[in-house]
Parts: C-alpha cells; structure tokens; sequence
C-alpha cells in the first residue's frame, strides 16, 4: 500500500505536501495550482490517499476539501520519512493574514479545519486594512471555491469575548482550529 504511493510520483508528492504543510484543509483547486498538477490527477491522488485512510475529506455546497487524519495508525512513521526528506510548503495564504494590517491575532476555524458548519473561517484581531483583505478574500475564495466566513474584532472586544465564554468564540477554540499569529496576553 504505502509502497504503492511511493511509487507513484503523483500520490508520493501529494501525500508529501500533506504531511509538510500547514494542517489545513486544500480545495482541489488548491492542492492542483500548489503542485502544479492536472485536476484530474490530483483528484485521483486525493481520493486514493483518502480511500486509504490517510486523508480526510468533507464537502461543502458541492465542493470537496482534504486534509490529513491525524488519526491514521501509520501517520507518525509516514511523516518522519517524509521531515528526512527535507521538504517544507510554505502556505502564502497565512503569510498574506499576517500582512493584513496591524494584526494581534488570527485564527483559521471553520472551512480550513474541516469544520465547515461553523459560523467563521478566519477570526481576525487587530487592525485590519479593509482594501487588503477584500483582495485575499477574492483570491483565497477562489483558491477554496467558497465564499469565506470572517469576522474581525477590536482586542479589547476580543479579550472580553474570551473572558466571558461567548459562544462565538467558544465554537472556534472548542474544535481544531489553526493559530497563525496570537500577540494577545490573556488578561
């Protein structure tokens, strides 16, 4: 099994990027346009990979989205091959998230953890550049396929919501949920 992918240059370089990238879900579209891959050949890279455990996968209206299963019994073996290789992805889109402005904190919920019924995707804290967002958002709702859920608070307003248990906040830091920048000391 396992030999098989290896053997696979399509299969071995999209389980690569898996494992060496930032753990969150890729569209399709995504993971093809990273990798320079044929959709059709990435499509059949992820369903392999997801069909042999490896991968998860969960749709929202219509659009398919993966990333890996922590939970796979071969998972840690797997990923210690592929550190030796060397091989790190760097993920543009949380590079972008930090450059949005005077940002204390940002957190990925929601569409990119594999929570698509969550009420946000990106929680933003901070002072955020209004013209610098609406152009990620155009691009990375086109990467996703998806228009993207996000909410943007003062710190103040942030600390207090943390500190008082909102719901809101609560549903992102309940389930997975990816941190890209926390200068926020908790009060």
């Amino acid at each position: 099994m396992l030999e098989d992918i290896i053997d696979s240059k399509t299969d071995s370089v999209v389980l690569g990027f898996f494992l060496t990238a930032p753990e969150r879900s890729y569209s399709i579209m995504e993971i093809a346009k990273r990798l320079n891959l044929p959709s059709q050949k990435a499509v059949h890279s992820l369903n392999k990979l997801s069909g042999q455990g490896m991968l998860k996968n969960f749709t929202k209206r219509g659009k398919k989205y993966y990333l890996i299963n922590n939970r796979y019994k071969l998972l840690p073996e797997i990923r210690k091959f592929w550190q030796k290789q060397g091989l790190k992805y760097q993920d543009e889109m949380l590079l972008v998230i930090k450059k949005l402005g005077k940002i204390k904190a940002a957190f990925l919920s929601g569409l990119f953890t594999g929570y698509p019924n969550l009420p946000v995707d990106i929680l933003l804290v901070g002072k955020v550049n209004l013209k610098k967002l609406d152009e990620f958002l155009k691009h990375a709702e086109k990467l996703m396929g998806q228009d993207i859920n996000y909410s943007i608070m003062t710190v103040d307003e942030f600390n207090l919501r943390r500190n008082t248990f909102d719901k809101f906040i609560k549903d992102i830091f309940d389930y997975r949920h990816l941190v890209v920048v926390d200068e926020i000391e908790e009060n």
